[in-house]
C-alpha cells in the first residue's frame, strides 16, 4: 500500500489488522481496502445468502476477487477526526477519513472523496457489518451522506427527495446553524442559505442566475441598484450586476428596483 500512503499518509487512519500469516488473502484484503474505501476503481457486490461465509467479493480490472471479511484491513475510528462545520463552513480534507456517530452512539467510517461524503465502502459492503433486526443505522447514515454529498458537489437537495426536517437534522448534526453557510470537501466550496424550516436555497446558483440576466433587456436601466441579501448592486452599461458569493451578505433578502414598463 505504498503508492497509496505516499500520497495521503498524513490522512490514513490506524488501522487494526488481524493477526494471521501474510498470504495471498491478506494482500487481497489490504487490496480490497485500498481500491474500494474510497469508492474508486472496483464495482463490489455483497450476496446475503453467503452471509454466514463472511466472504465478499468484487471485481477489479476485469478480475474477480474473493475476501474472506477478517482479511479487510479495520479503521479505528478513536483515532479519526468527526465531521465538524466552524462558523457555519464545513471543510473536508479530500481522498481523506472521518468518523461518523450514529443517533445509536455508534461510531462509523466515512470518506471524503471530490465532493462524495459517506460511509467507506470497504467496512459498509461487510457482512458483519448487517444483522437481521436491521439496526445497523445503515439507512440513516445513506440519507445523511446523501445530503452532505448533493451539498458538497453545488447540487439543490430537492424536497421529494429528502424532507426539510431531515436536511435539517443532517446540518445541525455537522454543526451548521440556519443562515448562510458553506461547504468544500473536495468539489470546490459551495455556498447556500439554510432556512429555519431545513429549506436550503443554492446561493451559487441565484447568484450566477441573477449575473446571468441582462436587467436593461427586461425593462430596468443602467445605475439601477438591486440588494442581494443587504448589498448594493448597480446595473452596469452592459446590463449586468456583478455579485459574488465571495461577498460579505448581511440579510436572506433580495430586492429589485421599481421598473417602468
Amino acid at each position: 500500500m505504498s503508492d497509496y500512503t505516499e500520497k495521503n499518509s498524513n490522512l490514513i487512519p490506524k488501522i487494526d489488522i488481524p493477526c494471521f500469516a501474510w498470504n495471498s488473502q491478506a494482500e487481497q484484503g489490504l487490496l480490497f481496502f485500498k481500491a474500494k474505501s474510497l469508492g474508486e476503481n472496483v464495482s463490489c457486490g455483497y450476496n446475503s445468502d453467503f452471509k454466514e461465509y463472511g466472504v465478499i467479493s468484487f471485481d477489479l480490472n476485469g478480475s474477480r476477487q474473493v475476501v474472506p471479511n477478517y482479511a479487510v484491513p479495520k479503521m479505528n475510528t478513536s483515532t479519526m477526526s468527526g465531521i465538524c462545520a466552524a462558523n457555519n463552513s464545513l471543510v473536508l480534507s479530500n481522498k481523506s477519513y472521518y468518523a461518523w456517530t450514529t443517533s445509536s452512539g455508534g461510531k462509523y467510517t466515512w470518506t471524503v472523496n471530490n465532493g462524495r461524503i459517506g460511509w467507506a465502502a470497504s467496512e459498509s459492503l461487510l457482512a458483519e457489518n448487517t444483522n437481521q433486526k436491521g439496526t445497523n443505522y445503515k439507512w440513516e447514515m445513506c440519507k445523511a451522506g446523501n445530503i452532505l454529498s448533493d451539498l458538497a458537489q453545488g447540487k439543490s437537495v430537492w424536497g421529494y427527495l429528502y424532507s426539510n426536517e431531515e436536511v435539517l437534522s443532517v446540518c445541525e448534526k455537522v454543526g451548521i446553524s440556519p443562515g448562510f453557510f458553506s461547504i468544500d470537501a473536495g468539489a470546490g466550496k459551495h455556498t447556500y442559505l439554510l432556512q429555519e424550516s431545513g429549506n436550503t436555497i443554492n446561493v451559487d446558483a441565484k447568484i450566477k442566475q441573477l449575473n446571468d440576466i441582462n436587467w436593461i433587456e427586461i425593462g430596468y436601466k443602467e445605475g439601477d441598484t438591486f440588494s442581494v441579501y443587504g448589498k448594493e448592486y448597480a446595473i452596469d452599461s452592459s446590463g449586468h450586476i456583478n455579485v459574488s458569493a465571495e461577498d460579505e451578505f448581511t440579510s436572506t433578502e433580495i430586492k429589485y428596483p421599481s421598473r417602468s414598463i
